[in-house]
Formats: structure tokens, sequence, C-alpha cells
């Protein structure tokens, strides 16, 4: 039986990246988002001492509003020698509203600002992606599934940066040994198992 599943987040590239995700888990799952009920206008405060507190304060914006479990998650970037960069993009955009950025300053802003944290490093450093996965049911309960994928972050780029993720541009994947750019499907796939591994554990509960 098809299940259906809410993600507890307004970003489009964060949807498109779910879905993608999903689908490949092999799971049979029916997704619906924030504009298909008309929620375009929660806003949240993320003021978790985790990423996991975040994803559930993401994920309980919506609770009550919706009558299926609540998907959310909450990312950070881990580099060598600086720590747990929780909200990444926040970090890198500091002050400025990203509501008065386009989507091509933002990717711009954020190529740079870890551009520059490479450098700190000589151009090269050990990070890692860190994302936690929170899956709140309709009666409350929820299930939690951490994720973490192994990179190095280089000072320049290796292509051209997608508007969505451009941070993808700078880092090679430990898992293919390759730039995260230049990965075949079958290769960001294998990057991404951590990720499918960690929706798996939230969805199959």
């Amino acid at each position: 039986m098809k299940r259906k599943i809410f993600l507890g987040t307004r970003n489009e590239g964060k949807i498109e990246r779910f879905k993608n995700l999903i689908a490949s888990t092999g799971l049979d799952v029916e997704i619906h988002t924030p504009k298909d009920f008309d929620l375009q206008n929660i806003e949240t405060e993320e003021k978790g001492k985790t990423l996991a507190e975040n994803a559930e304060i993401k994920a309980r914006a919506y609770f009550g509003k919706v009558d299926m479990p609540i998907l959310a998650n909450d990312t950070g970037f881990w580099v060598q020698g600086e720590g747990l960069v929780d909200a990444p993009k926040r970090k890198a955009l500091g002050e400025t509203d990203e509501k008065n950025l386009t989507k091509e300053e933002i990717a711009k802003t954020l190529l740079e600002f870890w551009k520059g944290i490479a450098r700190k490093h000589g151009g090269s450093v050990d990070a890692a992606w860190v994302e936690a996965f929170v899956l709140l049911d309709p009666d409350g309960r929820m299930h939690v599934a951490e994720s973490r994928r192994e990179v190095v972050l280089k000072d320049k780029e290796f292509g051209t940066a997608h508007i969505q993720m451009p941070v993808r541009a700078l880092y090679i994947s430990k898992a293919t040994n390759k730039p995260a750019i230049q990965h075949t499907k079958e290769e960001e796939l294998f990057e991404l198992k951590p990720i499918v591994d960690a929706l798996l554990k939230v969805l199959l509960y």
C-alpha cells in the first residue's frame, strides 16, 4: 500500500532532493509538501542544540496541520579544525537576508565562503556532511536517524556549480574518490547511500 509522507520544508531544492532520495529507497511513497495544503507561511526558529532537535522543530511546526507522518531534516557541515558548522547556509550568508539576494548571488556567496574555509587550511581539508532526519507521526511518536558523508573540501571548483547545491562543486567524495559534481548517477547514489539508509531507518521503523 502506498504510504503518504509530508515534507516539513518549503525549500524547493530540499523538496526535489527528498523526492529523489525517497524514490531511490524503492519504497512506495506518496509525497506531499506545504504548498499542497497552502501552508507556505509557516516560519520556524531553529534553536535546537543538535541537528536532530532542529529537525524536530521543523517537523512540529506542521504537527496537527496534516494527517500524515511529517518528515524533516537538518544539515551541518563538519570541517577538520572548525568543528560542526550547523545551518551552513546561514553561516555563509551572515547578516545578509537571503530574501534580498537572487539564487545566483546566494550560490556565489556560499562558494566563496567555503573556498575561504578551505584556503584557511591550505586549500584542502577533511570535512563531512552530517544530517539528522526526523519522522513525526500524527500520534506524536518520533523516529530519528542520522547520516554522515566524508568528503575533502577544496578551494577550487571542479565544475559548474548547481544553483541549489553549489558546494558540491568544491569537494571530493571519500566514498568515490571523485569530485561530487563529476559523479555519474550511479556514483551519486553510492555517495548518498548513508542518507538513503537513514531515510529507510525512519520510514521503516
